[in-house]
């Protein structure tokens, strides 16, 4: 049960998180949510009407989160290497905890993008700001003029695609969950060598 000490709409959410990443969205129901609350089910629906709202508050919650992440790792003054560790790294372990977010990622690229706008400008975030300090930073250490936005495409398509096809990549190869876990981890040191040494094979082009 969720800890007595949090107020009402914290012990929902923190129910809600429980039983989404046990059920998933589709198997989640309000009745089981309420009583992981410890409240009745008609006081779970004057704080969130539906399933569908009290679930995009809890990805928000989620998103928020690696929001936040990317902000303090981005804007720190690590080398690129380490802060696409970290990232990686944090990513990887938030959607272990949160199975539930690949998901509302799938729906809500194509039918809810301003939500998740809106979640950017909620966290006071400024990509461009971002990709100017990228790009900075990739001609201060390696040297090279190259669009950020490849390397942060690159960054996001190597971390985010494995975990959103998990359930088509462990059916095609027959992966037990502890294998698929391991390739995870794997990738937290292999895909920061892959960025980094393919920015060093373009400094070497360029040369």
């Amino acid at each position: 049960m969720v800890n007595s000490q949090l107020g009402t709409e914290e012990k929902i959410l923190e129910a809600a998180k429980k039983v989404f990443h046990r059920k998933g969205y589709e198997g989640a129901r309000m009745q089981e949510i309420a009583d992981e609350a410890g409240i009745n089910k008609a006081l779970l629906h004057y704080y969130f009407r539906s399933k569908e709202k009290l679930f995009e508050a809890v990805f928000e919650d989620a998103l928020s989160g690696i929001m936040r992440l990317v902000s303090t790792i981005f804007f720190s003054d690590k080398p690129l290497k380490d802060k696409i560790q970290s990232f990686l790294c944090s990513y990887l372990n938030i959607i272990t905890e949160n199975s539930y977010i690949p998901w509302f990622i799938i729906n809500g690229i194509y039918e809810r993008p301003e939500q998740i706008k809106a979640i950017f400008d909620k966290q006071d975030i400024n990509p461009l700001q971002l990709m100017k300090l990228l790009k900075s930073q990739v001609r201060k250490e390696y040297g090279v003029d190259i669009n950020p936005f490849q390397i942060w495409l690159n960054v996001l398509s190597l971390s985010v695609f494995p975990v959103i096809a998990k359930p088509l990549v462990r059916e095609i190869f027959r992966l037990s969950e502890e294998t698929y876990n391991q390739l995870m981890e794997e990738r937290k040191e292999l895909v920061p060598e892959l960025i980094i040494n393919a920015l060093k094979a373009y400094e070497k082009g360029e040369n």
